[in-house]
């Protein structure tokens, strides 16, 4: 069985995608996966390597969730797993990802997919908006569309959508919540860059 151990030293990624995140995202997969009763080891293994290509993207421009896939396939079939818990974790891998039009179709699929989203919304989904935006040097915040992208920018086109792309019951519950605190939160920083908080 893959543990956290062995997976750690895979993860040399900015602060917004470092094991932290594979961390957050196990944690919102098991409560998850335990309430719509889910392939728990196979989860776990999906969740373990989903980002595992995520550094190397842009210097090899490949797609992170389809290398990722490619790679866990790799690790996988050598630790002798089952060819179809490798397709299955496979699948999940190539499925995660928020922008390619790849939809999960398999329950714990789904609940990476979901796990991974939650962690991109809410106070910690808009610390990560901000943390990568440092990284890469963005500005800190500015509601002009014409304008580097910020974290608004990032808000108008992915973390307001996120609730409603969500698969499972219980992730949709989870995200209420997230979703309001956001709403809130870009409410009270545009308020206060325009001086009227």
């Amino acid at each position: 069985m893959l543990t956290i151990e062995m997976v750690r030293p895979l993860y040399k990624n900015d602060s917004a995608h470092d094991f932290e995140h594979v961390l957050r995202v196990l944690a919102n997969a098991e409560q998850i996966g335990q309430a719509e009763a889910a392939n728990m080891e196979l989860l776990q293994a999906a969740v373990l390597l989903h980002d595992i290509a995520r550094a190397d993207q842009e210097s090899t421009g490949k797609e992170h969730a389809a290398e990722g896939a490619r790679r866990a396939q790799e690790m996988l079939t050598e630790q002798g797993y089952p060819a179809d818990f490798v397709e299955a974790v496979v699948h999940a891998i190539a499925a995660h990802r928020y922008r390619i039009k790849n939809p999960p179709l398999t329950l714990e699929a789904k609940i990476l997919y979901d796990a991974d989203k939650l962690d991109s919304i809410g106070a910690v989904g808009l610390g990560r908006a901000f943390a990568y935006g440092g990284y890469i040097n963005r500005p800190l915040w500015s509601e002009d569309p014409a304008s580097a992208h910020t974290v608004w920018h990032e808000f108008q086109i992915k973390l307001s959508k996120v609730k409603d792309t969500l698969f499972t019951d219980t992730a949709r519950q989870i995200a209420t919540n997230r979703h309001e605190f956001m709403v809130q939160f870009v409410a009270q920083m545009s308020a206060e860059v325009q001086g009227k908080r």
